[in-house]
């Protein structure tokens, strides 16, 4: 007994098989739902170029998986005074941007003030819209808000027009990244640099000065096939990870929270009294049946909070108001703009609608031409796509209003919502439908579809991942 207890104690007391430890080295290949559009984070507008945003880019603050706020280019989190409405930044000492610029306090209220310029074409001025200030520069009346202002050369102070806790996962979401803007394209300060660019893909270089450190592949390789050419990818072991609204079957898949939002937007100038008619018909359309028209996990929308924004309050549609009745009766015919990637969805409408006696005609652009068809307003309605930035609901909503209704009516929503709860937060949503004659129809999130030998791949609580985190295995960089 005394030996066999003796045995135990040994087995014991043995070291656990290590496991295996990140080793720099090795080409990682991502293959992304599409072709990404914009290397500026301010106007990153698909999940395409969300991810593409994570790799070139860093923000003052990041979310970690489980929602949690951690620092980023900032030393630590901030400071906030008692009232809610002022905070203070330190960043870190010593980074630089890719162009080899010192990154500034000053990058930081220059990078967030073009957010909200009209002419920087960014879809994103709700990050910034509860700034002090923020009108008069949507409004072209200043360059900068009155309260974002640089201390010193590595403190930022940043005074908000009412009290808004969201602001803080507002400045970790990709299109917040602080960039260094001179003459060509704005230059990051994330884990990648961009090496070469075709028609056909992305090669990113490692860089050496990111706040975390060289990340471990030695080049990130980022594609856009159609989904079969990526499942052949995958399977081959051509590619090491997918994030994609398909799963390929066999591998491990996680699904990735980052969510696209569709609605459908009324161009309420040329319908006229008819608007409302034509959104009550529209409203009537089975979503679930539309969403399934949707690659991927497509699920519903009851309201334009998005089934994917978690954190805050809750995202339950709630109670809504019996819908008002119609003023005017519904035109013959309708003119409908689609992007290519919704195609399905506009010929499922196309069909409801002439059995109500209405006529559609679809039209399809690109994707990417989407917004200056928008503008040029000839059209009675849209399906829209919103790749949301963020998982908090009040976010959320601010951005998908923003993108139907104008940045305007986005900065209204998000003060009505600073401090709401669910209820409250329900209820604007539904007011915001109504006052906009928008439909919202549909989500779909992406999936992480990944080989074996990719190592160290995590999803924030947003839907981002840390490309300078991947590594490969190194007996298994190369093989099926």
């Amino acid at each position: 007994m005394r030996r066999c207890a003796l045995l135990l104690l040994a087995l014991a007391a043995r070291p656990a098989a290590a496991a295996p430890r990140a080793r720099a080295g090795g080409e990682v290949r991502v293959l992304l739902p599409g072709a990404p559009a914009e290397l500026d984070p301010a106007r990153a507008a698909s999940a395409a170029d969300l991810t593409v945003a994570r790799a070139l880019h860093a923000t003052l603050l990041e979310l970690d998986a489980s929602g949690a706020l951690r620092p980023g280019l900032a030393e630590a989190l901030p400071q906030v005074s008692a009232d809610g409405r002022e905070l203070r930044l330190q960043l870190r000492a010593g980074l630089r941007f890719q162009d080899g610029a010192p990154v500034t306090a000053a990058d930081a209220v220059e990078s967030l003030s073009r957010l909200l310029r009209p002419e920087s074409g960014s879809p994103h001025g709700w990050i910034a819209a509860a700034v002090e200030g923020a009108d008069a520069v949507r409004e072209g009346r200043a360059r900068t808000p009155a309260g974002l202002q640089a201390l010193s050369e590595l403190e930022l102070r940043v005074q908000l027009a009412f009290p808004f806790p969201g602001f803080l996962r507002a400045l970790a979401s990709a299109p917040a990244a602080v960039v260094h803007a001179g003459n060509g394209p704005p230059s990051g300060a994330g884990p990648f640099r961009l090496a070469a660019r075709a028609p056909d893909l992305l090669r990113l270089a490692p860089f050496e000065g990111h706040w975390r450190g060289r990340p471990w592949a030695d080049e990130l390789v980022l594609s856009w096939p159609d989904a079969a050419a990526a499942a052949r990818r995958l399977s081959r072991g051509e590619a090491e990870l997918a994030l994609r609204p398909e799963a390929v079957a066999g591998l491990a898949v996680r699904e990735d929270p980052l969510v696209t939002a569709v609605a459908i937007a009324l161009n309420v100038r040329r319908l006229g009294p008819a608007a409302g008619a034509v959104r009550l018909a529209l409203a009537a359309l089975d979503r679930a049946e539309l969403a399934r028209l949707l690659r991927g996990p497509g699920q519903a929308m009851a309201s334009l909070i998005p089934p994917g924004a978690t954190a805050g309050a809750a995202a339950t549609p709630g109670a809504r108001r019996p819908p008002a009745r119609p003023t005017a009766a519904l035109p013959a015919q309708l003119t409908l703009l689609a992007p290519a990637s919704l195609r399905a969805i506009a010929d499922r409408i196309q069909v409801k609608l002439f059995d109500r006696g209405v006529r559609v005609a679809v039209e399809t652009v690109a994707d990417g031409s989407l917004p200056a068809r928008l503008v040029a307003g000839a059209h009675d309605a849209a399906l829209v796509p919103v790749a949301l930035a963020t998982d908090a609901p009040r976010l959320a909503l601010a951005q998908l209003v923003s993108a139907l209704g104008g940045p305007a009516r986005g900065a209204r929503l998000l003060r009505e919502v600073a401090s709401a709860d669910a209820a409250g937060l329900a209820a604007a949503a539904a007011r915001a439908e109504e006052e906009l004659e928008a439909v919202p129809v549909a989500a779909v999130g992406l999936r992480a579809s990944w080989r074996p030998a990719l190592q160290g791949l995590r999803i924030s609580a947003d839907g981002g991942i840390d490309p300078g985190d991947l590594w490969l295995l190194p007996d298994r960089r190369r093989q099926p």
